[in-house]
């Protein structure tokens, strides 16, 4: 081997060296960033090696079913013999109680009314005592009228699988035809009740809205949400545009809408506070260093508002300061400038505690109405979708409100029946 030739060999170990040397260093530095960022995001670990006991602590207190509070039965039992040896008993020598609690076959509860007719001579026509609670024109009762609602709104159950339902548990054959009746006739009946929820949320301080896709005979839909403290109200509409929640909540400058980054929300009047789960959601799922480090600060921030400790201003001159950072990431960029697009709408729960941090209200109003989707695919027509929002936002609604849907339903029957 020459000269020449060892001589080149030296000169690249050297620089491979140099270049071994730069990336160590370029290690330690990420090793440090990555040690800070799990300073922020994962919570140091609990567990220990001996395996935790499963099952109540020692000695703790018995948490036993308490017993029935109306008895339907009552069964005493005795002996004459010993099962065991057939010999003569004692008098009892101590007692003790079982409870057993259970179900009868349930079955129709059938009614036949004999209506006479009379002849009013003042009137010149036929008059008859009309029966209480009855629905005119209809075979079945307001009982059933709603069960079948709580089936198909409450228990999210399809049409086929109704009237299976009520032909093997309660002997009574129905047709889906007859069940889309039962159920538009009882939207009709709790209309006036959607449109004084509707009333109601316009009137409110804060709001949080969502929507999410809806399907009508297979073509695509929105259905949106208006959820209060005490409200929910869903709107099935043709737009996802800014039109829809403008002509729900109308113009109040008072009002704060709670809601995520969506641009129809960007036209809405009034006060906004954006939605921190769906920010840290996005950072969360950023790739690379920089996506960790920015999901790391914004968290941090966000701890930062939740104490109370920080007014809006001096947590906005933090998010502003996350610009100086230099981050070149195009994904981390976008939302470094979604975060000054809406700084003003970031830090709205820290001035007002009736204003929450996120909009998960609106997310879960809307979860029953997706399983339902996922279920039976949306409706079939625009009236099955009326039917859909008036009678899911009354039953949320009642729901929320501590009312007993069966109640308040039998209630809203009987007083269009007067």
């Amino acid at each position: 081997m020459t000269c020449e030739s060892c001589d080149a060999i030296f000169r690249e170990n050297n620089e491979l060296k140099k270049r071994i040397a730069i990336l160590e260093e370029k290690n330690r530095e990420l090793e440090e960033q990555v040690k800070e960022i799990k300073s922020y995001i994962w919570k140091p670990s609990r567990r220990t090696d001996e395996p935790k006991k499963l099952g109540p602590p020692v000695n703790h207190e018995p948490h036993n079913r308490p017993p029935p509070k109306q008895m339907h039965r009552i069964v005493k039992l005795s002996l004459d013999k010993c099962p065991d040896c057939g010999g003569g008993l004692s008098e009892p020598v101590r007692t003790r109680k079982r409870y057993v609690e259970d179900v009868r076959p349930p079955e129709p509860f059938n009614t036949e009314y004999e209506i006479p007719y009379y002849w009013c001579r003042r009137c010149n026509k036929q008059v008859s005592p009309k029966p209480a609670d009855v629905i005119p024109k209809c075979r079945f009762g307001a009982r059933l009228m709603l069960l079948i609602t709580f089936m198909r709104y409450g228990l999210l159950l399809p049409l086929n699988k109704m009237a299976k339902e009520l032909e093997i548990v309660y002997g009574i054959r129905m047709s889906e035809g007859c069940l889309v009746d039962s159920l538009s006739r009882f939207a009709g009946y709790v209309g006036p009740e959607f449109e004084s929820i509707k009333a109601e949320v316009r009137k409110l301080a804060v709001v949080n809205v969502d929507e999410t896709g809806w399907r009508i005979r297979g073509k695509n839909v929105w259905l949106w949400d208006f959820i209060t403290d005490r409200h929910e109200l869903l709107v099935i509409d043709k737009s996802r545009g800014s039109d829809v929640p403008k002509a729900v909540l109308g113009n109040n400058a008072d009002r704060t809408v709670v809601c995520d980054c969506f641009r129809a929300y960007d036209k809405l009047g009034g006060r906004q506070q954006k939605c921190w789960a769906h920010l840290l959601r996005y950072t969360k799922n950023l790739d690379g260093p920089e996506g960790e480090l920015l999901h790391a600060r914004l968290k941090r921030i966000h701890e930062l508002a939740k104490t109370g400790a920080f007014s809006a201003e001096e947590l906005l001159r933090k998010i502003g300061g996350l610009k100086s950072m230099g981050f070149s990431d195009g994904k981390c960029v976008k939302m470094l400038n979604r975060l000054d697009k809406h700084r003003r709408s970031l830090f709205r729960f820290v001035d007002n505690p009736n204003v929450p941090d996120n909009n998960n209200a609106a997310e879960r109003g809307l979860r029953r109405s997706v399983v339902m989707r996922k279920i039976t695919g949306g409706s079939r027509s625009w009236k099955g979708a009326n039917n859909h929002q008036v009678i899911m936002s009354v039953m949320q609604t009642w729901e929320k409100q501590g009312r007993d849907f069966f109640d308040e339903g039998m209630e809203i029957i009987r007083e269009n029946l007067r």
